[in-house]
């Protein structure tokens, strides 16, 4: 009995043979039938959908680029990766890449199946840099995969790739300065991912990442004419949260070294990565404020005041007021005493005075010295204290406003995100894999509730709100508790 693999090559051959079979077979007018197959070959087609491929076939090969279904342009693409339809492997990648060119605004999907066969055919030319080229043609398709290539032809990643890697939401400050920012934080990055090359003797990614080493690159998958190639030196890269974090880090510290350079309040990041921007510190010193500019600049600071700068009369003080106002506040406090207040003042004479009548207080009275010697007259003074409700009270009033900033902007939330905010804080789950199982029964997708709920926080003058790291997904601490105060209360 045959082999899984001995089955392999005979369908192989067959596919082949049914290339040479039908290569050099003109179309004659036919209506397009409707065709959908996930493993399209010749064979899966009924006349009247081989009439057709073989019409459309034609047309496009005299120029004229008609619309149809992805399963007849992938038969023609596979046709092309066989190396039978045109034996020169120049030609059949010329055609292929014209085919991409043509094709990819009518069906997307080619960005990610197409483009990869193209980089597998340069693979199999020997032509490594080309290969590189189109394995990591834009950001659609596995993003680690691509990862992977920069890294094997040593080359520099892209910021659009990193901050995907990142699910980075760009602050207010970014947007305003686009597009030259990305070119400046592109090339902060870069030149850090060398010096941690430099410095610690390794890449990022064979730091932080988790990778295999495994040599075999499978060319043409989930095509009929699939095949193995060994690559060595090739590392294949996962995702790791440390990579994660390591790349978010360095992207919030060449925004920070911008923003500084303008005087801004610099975004939250732990400050692990500093010693590779090292050169780009005397790029973007601090702000000075204009104050200590001008001292600086020599201008004149204050001069303290002389003991010779000081009136040749003495000042005299009228205690008058004091003296009144220190008689109102005792008739006060007696007030309070007898009416059930906390008594604040003890062993004082507690005779009731009309508001405005002052007893004369001496030099000995407003120090709280006794003129007769006896004890008994000393004034034993204690601070007030304030009740627990008040100190809530108070502590409230300045908590009050970031509060309600913060629940007005949950409020304004899609019911979707909500629930999910809702739900990451009363339920204590922070793993990616729970929480995205219980996204799923919503037909919501976990990337992309995080990112649209921490952009939301970032337009509205927030700070993100939630935080994505170690493969755990949970709320920052500074707004978490009021996230939670707002989804108690809606529970309820």
């Amino acid at each position: 009995m045959p082999g899984p693999l001995d089955i392999g090559h005979v369908k192989a051959r067959q596919f082949r043979e049914a290339v040479v079979r039908w290569r050099g077979r003109q179309g004659q007018p036919a209506p397009e039938v409707e065709f959908y197959h996930p493993w399209p070959k010749h064979e899966h087609l009924s006349r009247g959908q081989l009439r057709w491929f073989l019409y459309w076939r034609t047309l496009w090969e005299q120029g004229d680029v008609r619309k149809t279904s992805l399963s007849y342009m992938m038969i023609h693409i596979f046709e092309l990766l066989s190396l039978e339809y045109l034996q020169k492997p120049e030609e059949a990648v010329e055609r292929l890449i014209q085919f991409y060119s043509e094709f990819h605004n009518i069906q997307p999907k080619l960005d990610v199946t197409l483009v990869r066969w193209i980089g597998d055919l340069y693979l199999k030319m020997d032509d490594p840099d080309n290969a590189i080229y189109w394995y990591t043609k834009g950001t659609a398709g596995d993003l680690y995969e691509k990862l992977s290539w920069y890294r094997y032809g040593d080359r520099d990643i892209p910021l659009a790739l990193l901050q995907k890697v990142a699910s980075l939401q760009k602050s207010q400050f970014y947007r305003e300065r686009l597009p030259q920012i990305d070119e400046q934080i592109e090339e902060m990055v870069h030149s850090a991912f060398r010096a941690f090359a430099r410095i610690e003797g390794e890449h990022p990614l064979d730091r932080y990442a988790r990778y295999s080493e495994e040599p075999v690159i499978y060319l043409f998958s989930n095509t009929p004419v699939h095949e193995k190639l060994y690559l060595d030196g090739f590392r294949r890269y996962d995702y790791s949260g440390g990579f994660v974090h390591w790349v978010k880090n360095c992207l919030r510290h060449a925004e920070n070294l911008l923003r500084r350079a303008e005087g801004k309040v610099p975004l939250k990041h732990e400050d692990d990565v500093s010693a590779y921007f090292a050169e780009w510190e005397s790029v973007y010193p601090q702000k000075v404020s204009e104050k200590k500019r001008k001292t600086k600049a020599g201008e004149e600071a204050a001069v303290p005041l002389l003991a010779r700068d000081l009136p040749e009369t003495p000042v005299e003080v009228d205690l008058t007021r004091v003296r009144e106002l220190t008689a109102e506040t005792d008739w006060l406090v007696d007030m309070m005493a007898e009416e059930g207040g906390e008594l604040l003042v003890r062993n004082l004479e507690r005779s009731p005075k009309p508001r405005g009548v002052a007893r004369e207080v001496t030099a000995e009275v407003l120090g709280h010295v006794p003129t007769d010697g006896s004890a008994d007259s000393l004034l034993e003074l204690s601070p007030p204290s304030v009740p627990s409700d008040k100190e809530d009270l108070i502590q409230s009033l300045f908590a009050s406003s970031e509060a309600e900033e913060v629940e007005d902007f949950l409020d304004a939330l899609p019911s979707g995100e909500q629930a999910f905010l809702r739900h990451v804080a009363l339920s204590g789950h922070t793993g990616r894999r729970a929480l995205a199982e219980w996204l799923k029964g919503r037909r919501m997708f976990l990337d992309a509730t995080v990112a649209a709920i921490n952009e939301a926080a970032v337009d509205a003058g927030l700070e993100p709100v939630l935080i994505d790291e170690d493969e755990e997904i949970g709320l920052e601490e500074e707004t978490a508790a009021q996230v939670r105060a707002w989804a108690q209360k809606e529970e309820s």
